[in-house]
């Protein structure tokens, strides 16, 4: 199980679900799906990236609470889903679970025009399906995507080493815990995430571990050996290569490409846009962790996109 949100966290305790949605993928790994916020608002669906959970996006979700109807979910093996298998965990099988969330949340709770809110990780899962010619949402709004360019292309060396220096973290990553404060603390000391809201790295901490009775400590719910093949794979992925205009509304929201030690992220979302005709934003002095740091500028962005093309209503 995961953690609730600790009560002293800045005020940031999760609500109570309007419903949950238990799923079985076609090769029996669970996905819990919650539903918040309000069921006669337009339907927005968001998820996470690499090792994290949707529960920790708490300070960006809580603003669509009043008028979206959101869904939740978490990745295979991520946040509240039980670990299922350490492969296939990859994002091949990422897009086709997607496939089966969407149409699973269709069928529960009613079709309606559909806008996918996805992070890094789950923002590059959402566009390999787009070039590969599927769109399972209406519109997609991105935040911050390790796009990787081809061969030749000058970013692509240096987003190999930030893949590399990230895959190696992973690596080496603690497992247990003996409570949620002590990787809270690992995230107050980091400096990536130094620009974290006061209460998120106890929020992050709460969603990405899980009790585990037998031993009475806390474990990663995503094992950093799962996390760090990812940071890899993204490089053996055609989307800088087959992507084009988009056939539907799609926007990328990137961190901040100004700071000397922005992530490199951060030029690229912005080329990968100007290159394939894509709307672009970026957040001013914000890193990877865009929505966490602040979540009321990447929430006006979004919905002033979705407003637009007449999603927001």
């Amino acid at each position: 199980m995961t953690a609730p949100a600790p009560s002293g966290a800045a005020g940031l305790v999760l609500p109570r679900p309007l419903a949950v949605l238990d799923l079985a993928m076609d090769d029996g790994a669970p996905i819990r799906v919650l539903r918040h916020g309000n069921p006669s608002g337009p339907r927005v669906v968001l998820s996470h990236g690499n090792g994290f959970a949707s529960d920790a996006y708490f300070p960006f979700w809580r603003l669509m609470l009043d008028r979206f109807d959101l869904v939740l979910f978490d990745f295979r093996n991520c946040g509240r889903n039980p670990f299922h298998a350490a492969k296939p965990h990859d994002y091949r099988r990422f897009a086709r679970d997607n496939a089966a969330v969407h149409e699973a949340i269709a069928r529960e709770w009613g079709e309606k025009t559909t806008t996918g809110a996805f992070h890094s990780m789950s923002a590059v899962a959402a566009l390999l399906a787009v070039v590969d010619g599927v769109w399972h949402w209406d519109a997609l709004v991105l935040f911050d995507p390790p796009v990787m360019p081809p061969e030749g292309d000058p970013l692509r060396a240096p987003l190999l080493v930030e893949a590399e220096a990230l895959r190696d973290a992973a690596l080496i990553r603690k497992h247990r815990f003996p409570d949620p404060d002590e990787l809270a603390d690992v995230f107050r000391y980091l400096h990536r995430f130094r620009r974290l809201r006061a209460g998120v790295a106890d929020l992050i901490a709460a969603a990405t571990l899980r009790f585990d009775a037998a031993s009475g400590e806390w474990l990663l719910c995503c094992p950093g050996p799962v996390e760090a093949e990812l940071y890899m794979e993204v490089a053996a992925l055609p989307i800088w290569q087959l992507a084009g205009p988009p056939a539907r509304p799609l926007m990328i929201v990137g961190s901040d490409p100004q700071p000397a030690d922005a992530p490199m992220t951060a030029p690229g979302c912005a080329k990968f846009c100007a290159t394939h005709g894509i709307d672009y934003a970026c957040v001013p002095d914000t890193g990877h962790l865009l929505q966490l740091e602040e979540p009321e500028r990447c929430f006006a962005l979004m919905e002033s996109f979705l407003a637009r093309h007449g999603l927001a209503r």
